[in-house]
């Protein structure tokens, strides 16, 4: 049985598998079954992000199948009865703002949902078809020197294990092979698609259904390997240099572990058994203990900080997903170092620390930026007083550090290029000076300005060192020749589209002489537009490495910026040309959820390995609630409101917003003569205005009105929960 996202990936051997980043899933996106008498199989661990299933016969017969189908593990609630809903008179909106919800519905995980990656018994953990997870203690990630022993009884085929596994299982790979006499090293977390470092053939001794000691000894590029005492393979390497190792099995293998064992200098640093289920905590392989919402359906199905700042409005406007959002955020932000930044990513299958991580250094160091941006909408969104007291805190931790790595020049600057990294992996890493991490730093400052002297930070404080960031940036970043924000110090040809959307979100493009808002996205439009969608980097980046690919998480920005700015062109055009193509189930690759990346051509990005079914792609769902619908929120937890939709050339908009006193209806169109309706009901104990969709088609003359009186300032004070406008002249 194999699955996959596409119909190309059903052609392929391993489908469009494996998945060795998370144990949040099966590695492999084949199950193999044999098959000799009447039975139901069901697989035991999860396939995520399917949409094909394909059943071969590995020998010749006939199969009789009386029902194929699978068990959801997340809820499978129609995205037509969602908390949250969007409809309007173009079908194209509808299937995108349709398709961001279903994303973030299957990316959104119950707590314990995830079943156990490998099976506890008496003699061991028994494992197979699964890729080894790194033991996940803090110092493992970093060690590069070590001894490795374990016993294991193949039973199938073989085994494997890594050394020097970074987080996500990259490292070095070693293949016991028993069904053809080998032993092989690669540098990755399986042999497939993974070059060989080393090989040899294996001892006849080694057999299957029998126990043997195994022993590896790691020095830096120098790795070993024993089999019960006899030397099987000795090997320099320099693909990896530090890191923990992994237990596991190739596809087709299965064993059982036991007595594993880990020596540093000498010293001891883990042993176990494996016979009870508490040592699945040691190699993060157990259930989930909150729920939570992550990155892809399929991969890497585990939590990162960058996504959740696009994914955060996105559940709240369909699913309602608060406690998803809240166990994330839980889970991330106990994930703080010393100096006050986080961990960018956290697999999930962890409960939350109970302290800060005594290290100095992270990546991707904007992924800090983002989680704090999400807490602030958490905020936003629900209005819970605990929970600002708890990371209000942690946020202006992660201010001051960034406040003490500011320059003279007032610019926050990446001194360590490790921190430099970003979501776009492909690229070549920057430090420095850089425009993204200046603008997601004044992003993340904004939108936490307004709950500081609630949380009880000093907000006059946070707002100077705001204007002074601001000022520096448009000083010092601004490039009157790109008409835009220009990469770092050291690329000033070419410039980021997220930075100059976050820019305008943040409030810097206008906080000058000048407002830089229009001219920005007419530069964006100018060098980033090509017919499949806008490209992440403007058009001379190639010249220095950078590739030429779409990002829906990107992008998400920038529609944000263009609705911020009234923009409806530019607007209109992001959705048509990236989101309407992902949406249409006519597409060679539709799978009814947003993308990971994109070619310029409109294709999956990074190949068979493309997340099709990615929450950082869905931010259209937020966006045509907030703009389009109009919902916003006045105070944290909407308990004042407001109704300002943007008609976007609609002739009639509706749909509901889920808010924690129950729901915001909304219903707004356009008459055969232009005329404009609106009705607008909301929960006992809020209070709201509501502006007119904008522009009007005719200028407004008469009008009758219920449940609502002119504030004097274009829109109407609503009395009570039913608000009716119709216009008349």
């Amino acid at each position: 049985m194999s699955y996959g996202e596409t119909p190309e990936a059903m052609d392929l051997y391993m489908a469009d598998g494996p998945i060795p980043l998370s144990a949040a899933m099966d590695t492999y996106r084949i199950n193999r079954y044999n098959i000799s008498q009447p039975t139901v199989q069901v697989n035991r661990l999860i396939q995520g992000g399917l949409r094909y299933q394909k059943l071969n016969l590995s020998s010749a017969g006939e199969l009789e199948i009386t029902g194929v189908g699978f068990k959801p593990a997340v809820d499978n609630t129609p995205v037509s009865h969602l908390p949250g809903a969007f409809a309007c008179s173009d079908p194209v909106l509808n299937r995108i703002w349709n398709v961001g919800a279903r994303t973030v519905q299957l990316n959104e995980f119950p707590a314990n949902s995830l079943p156990n990656f490998w099976v506890i018994t008496d003699e061991g953990a028994f494992i197979d078809s699964l890729s080894p997870q790194p033991f996940a203690a803090d110092y493992a990630a970093t060690l590069t020197a070590y001894e490795l022993e374990f016993d294991v009884k193949p039973v199938k085929n073989g085994f494997g294990f890594t050394v020097l596994s970074d987080t996500l299982g990259n490292g070095v790979y070693i293949l016991v092979n028993i069904a053809n006499s080998s032993v092989s090293a690669y540098a990755g977390p399986t042999e497939v698609g993974s070059p060989v470092l080393a090989s040899a053939v294996l001892p006849s001794s080694v057999t299957l259904n029998n126990w043997h000691t195994v022993g590896s000894t790691v020095n830096l590029a120098q790795i070993s390997v024993t089999i019960d005492g006899a030397p099987v393979l000795n090997f320099t390497q320099n693909s990896a240099f530090y890191g923990s190792f992994g237990l596991g099995a190739s596809f087709q293998q299965a064993a059982i572990f036991t007595n594993v064992s880990l020596t540093v200098s000498g010293s001891e640093m883990y042993s176990s058994s494996l016979t009870d289920e508490s040592a699945l905590q040691d190699f993060l392989i157990g259930t989930n203990p909150l729920p939570v919402s992550v990155d892809g359906s399929r991969r890497d199905r585990i939590a990162y900080g960058g996504d959740l700042d696009i994914t955060t409005p996105s559940s709240f406007a369909s699913t309602y997903g608060r406690e998803y959002i809240n166990g994330t955020i839980t889970l991330l932000g106990s994930a703080r170092m010393l100096p006050g930044f986080f961990m960018p990513n956290v697999k999930v299958q962890q409960p939350p620390r109970t302290s800060d991580i005594q290290v100095n250094i992270t990546g991707l160091i904007g992924y800090s930026f983002n989680l704090v941006s999400a807490m602030a909408q958490y905020y936003e969104q629900t209005g819970d007083s605990v929970f600002l007291s708890k990371w209000a805190p942690k946020a202006a931790g992660l201010f001051d550090w960034a406040h003490s790595q500011t320059l003279p020049n007032g610019l926050f600057n990446i001194s360590n290029p490790t921190f430099g990294g970003d979501w776009n992996h492909y690229d070549p890493s920057v430090s420095g000076i850089v425009s993204k991490f200046n603008l997601v730093y004044a992003y993340a400052l904004n939108q936490w300005l307004p709950f500081m002297a609630a949380g009880g930070l000093n907000a006059t404080m946070y707002a100077s060192r705001l204007q002074s960031l601001q000022e520096a940036i448009n000083s010092e970043l601004w490039s009157d020749s790109l008409q835009a924000y220009y990469l770092s110090d050291s690329h000033r040809d070419f410039f980021s589209q997220e930075a100059n959307a976050l820019a305008i979100l943040s409030g810097t493009a206008s906080s000058g002489s000048e407002d830089r808002t229009q001219a920005i996205l007419a530069s964006m439009s100018r060098e980033l537009y090509v017919p499949a969608g806008p490209l992440s980097f403007s058009n001379k980046s190639a010249a220095s490495g950078w590739a030429q690919k779409i990002s829906p998480y990107a992008s998400g920005y920038h529609l944000k910026a263009a609705f911020q700015a009234n923009d409806s062109v530019n607007a209109k055009h992001l959705l048509y040309s990236l989101w309407a193509p992902m949406s249409d189930p006519a597409h060679k690759n539709y799978t009814g959820c947003t993308w990971e990346v994109l070619d310029s051509d409109g294709t999956p990005g990074l190949d068979i390995g493309t997340s099709l079914c990615h929450a950082w792609g869905a931010g259209p769902t937020a966006d045509l609630s907030r703009y389009i619908l109009g919902v916003q929120p006045v105070t944290p937890g909407f308990r004042q409101w407001q109704v300002a939709p943007q008609s976007f050339d609609l002739g009639w908009a509706e749909g509901k917003y889920p808010i924690p006193q129950g729901a915001l209806s909304v219903k707004w169109s356009f008459d055969e003569n232009g005329f404009v309706q609106m009705h607008v009901t909301s929960p006992c104990g809020t209070n709201g205005t509501v502006y007119l969709p904008q522009p009007l088609q005719k200028t407004l003359g008469s009008y009758h009105v219920s449940g609502g009186v002119p504030n004097g300032k274009g829109g109407f004070t609503v009395e009570g929960m039913d608000f009716t406008f119709r216009q008349t002249s």
